[in-house]
Order: C-alpha cells, then structure tokens, then sequence
C-alpha cells in the first residue's frame, strides 16, 4: 500500500499514514486533531540507475546508431591490442606485469 504524507495547517507539522488508493483522504490531523488537513506531493524514492531503460528502449533511431558507432570503435580497439589489451606481450608467456 503507499505512504501518503499530510501536512496539518493548524499546527504545521507532517505526518504519514499507509492507505489504499481508493481509501478517502484523511479530514483531522492525527497529531492535533485539527481538520486543516491538506495531503501533499512529496518526491518518490524511485531511481533508474544502469544502461536505463529509456537509453535502450526508447533511443531514437540517431542515438541507436550513435550508440552502435561507440560499441563497435570499441571493439575494434580491444581487437588491436596483442594478448586481449596486454601492451607489453609478456603475458603470453605466463609473466604478466600487470599481475605482479
């Protein structure tokens, strides 16, 4: 069920209550039992981290191919360097510097 937060006008203060969507609005303060009770819209905790769903999903057809351009210059720098990225080659051999 969400969280909806009240904001009292007779004392000031903020209170929460866990509803349903179809249940009324609140009409007293559960703090001072005043009836200047008015609900207020407060920011979510909701957050899209990653790749995103709109840059994967709903890219238009300029970023999809901007985003592919970047994908395969990529690959072929990977693809360019000896021994999967090992610059100096030692790692063919079992004595990667890297590692060391």
């Amino acid at each position: 069920m969400p969280i909806y937060e009240y904001e009292c006008g007779s004392c000031g203060r903020r209170f929460e209550i866990t509803q349903k969507f179809s249940d009324p609005a609140l009409t007293s303060c559960k703090l001072c039992n005043s009836t200047q009770v008015r609900k207020v819209l407060s920011p979510t905790a909701f957050v899209l981290k990653g790749s995103g769903w709109y840059a994967t999903d709903y890219a238009s057809g300029d970023r999809k191919k901007a985003i592919e351009a970047e994908k395969s210059a990529a690959d072929s720098k990977s693809a360019a360097k000896p021994n999967g990225g090992c610059s100096s080659g030692a790692c063919a051999s079992g004595t990667c510097p890297s590692k060391g």
